[in-house]
């Protein structure tokens, strides 16, 4: 099996997405929070997150809690970039909608999220183009295959 250069690429995005979820601030306004610090206290009392009282928080949450999973499990699979790429982006995308449409749909609060959000996006982007970089070809070795003919052994005559 041969190391194509797209797998390499996926790896270090995987762990440029794993880098942007607990270690990079995700959301920067009121307080600057890496999407870990936003759904570890989530993930630990979920009654909390059901016993908001905006519906809509509600939903949010669930939104953020399952699009940290997805990066996380992007970030791991980083050997295959396709799997990163599209999970990534999945994730991303639902933030990005989550962000725009539950949580303030008449102001655009993108401005909010920090710069993990970004590196995530451009990290998943990519790590999707990484999985179609396949490198130089393998030279085929080319084969003559040559006619051989063996023909029976004569006997000499006289012999039993």
């Amino acid at each position: 099996m041969r190391f194509h250069p797209g797998r390499l690429l996926g790896i270090v995005m995987g762990l440029v997405i794993l880098v942007a979820i607990f270690l990079v601030p995700f959301i920067s306004a009121p307080t600057a929070q890496t999407l870990f610090g936003r759904v570890g206290p989530m993930l630990t009392n979920i009654g909390a997150v059901q016993s908001l009282p905006d519906p809509n928080l509600v939903t949010y949450s669930y939104l953020l809690i399952v699009a940290f999973i997805l990066l996380l499990v992007a970030g791991l699979v980083g050997l295959f970039p396709l799997g990163t790429g599209v999970l990534g982006v999945v994730a991303l995308g639902m933030v990005t909608v989550a962000t725009l449409l539950i949580v303030s749909p008449q102001v655009s609060t993108l401005a909010q999220l920090g710069v993990g959000f970004y590196v995530g996006w451009v990290a998943s982007i990519v790590s999707l183009g990484g999985s179609f970089w396949h490198g130089k070809p393998k030279q085929q070795v080319a084969m003559k295959a040559e006619k051989i003919s063996v023909e029976p052994e004569k006997k000499p005559e006289g012999s039993p």
